[in-house]
């Protein structure tokens, strides 16, 4: 039987541009310093490969769920019983895909392509749109709902139905230059929807010069409070409280207030 509290550990790393290889690599050593009590282990965006702004590059980069980047995340989750979640640069039939992960020690696996694409940025351009709502995943007694980056600007998309989630878990990267919007969005997404919020982003620098900032990856409660952030080590990590959660939405049951919606 589970604890009703689970220990997330979120690796906020640099990605070495277009290099699956040094990615995973670099993946198995950071591996070595995950608390070894960790359920869930999140990854940036796109980790093996960052954002690949060429077609033909990333056709070429491109793998199926069943290629070298799942397995080896498949491998890892059962070495260390742990569930692992991230994105990585997915190809379905000549399509490409932004597609999220969840893998569980277990061997079960959730995808999910993400479906808000940055145009401003060009993603539309390279990547196809996912067109299924983002996933719920039930966990160690948690419910995960789980988004891709952009995703996180809309409020209506990750809007906690009847509490159908606990946790929020967002994987991204988001430059350094929209820093601030990044943040105030996991915090308003945490208040809103009374639920914890996991925000993963990457550091470092891409292939196009773009800076993204160390310590910008959050962990935030279900009040809109911080809990951890990073440090001196790329590994953030936190243990939430499933009773907690359940004890606050009693006290303070704003969600049955709430709108309801239907989206396309």
């Amino acid at each position: 039987m589970f604890s009703r509290n689970v220990t997330v550990s979120l690796i906020e790393d640099n990605i070495i541009p277009a290099d699956k290889s040094a990615n995973l690599a670099q993946l198995r050593r950071n591996m070595q310093n995950v608390p070894d009590d960790t359920d869930l282990v999140v990854l940036p965006e796109l980790f093996t490969t960052g954002f690949v702004a060429d077609r033909e590059q990333a056709l070429e980069l491109a793998e199926r769920n069943i290629d070298d980047t799942i397995a080896c995340i498949h491998q890892l989750a059962q070495e260390h019983q742990c569930a692992i979640a991230g994105s990585f640069l997915a190809h379905t039939a000549g399509q490409l895909f932004n597609r999220a992960f969840f893998i569980e020690p277990s061997g079960e696996e959730t995808f999910y392509d993400k479906r808000h694409l940055f145009t401003f940025g060009g993603e539309d351009k390279i990547y196809k749109q996912g067109h299924k709502a983002a996933p719920i995943i039930r966990f160690r007694g948690f419910n995960i709902k789980m988004i891709v980056c952009y995703d996180l600007r809309f409020p209506v998309y990750c809007r906690n139905v009847k509490n159908n989630y606990d946790v929020l878990l967002v994987v991204a990267n988001w430059p350094k230059a929209r820093e601030s919007a990044w943040s105030q969005l996991l915090y308003a997404r945490a208040v809103e929807n009374e639920a914890y919020v996991l925000g993963l982003n990457r550091c470092g620098t891409d292939a196009d010069g773009l800076e993204f900032s160390e310590g910008s990856s959050l962990i935030i409660d279900f009040k809109g409070k911080l809990i951890t952030e990073r440090g001196t080590s790329p590994v953030i990590a936190a243990e939430l409280s499933l009773p907690a959660l359940q004890r606050f939405r009693e006290k303070f049951p704003a969600w049955q207030d709430a709108d309801e919606f239907t989206i396309k």
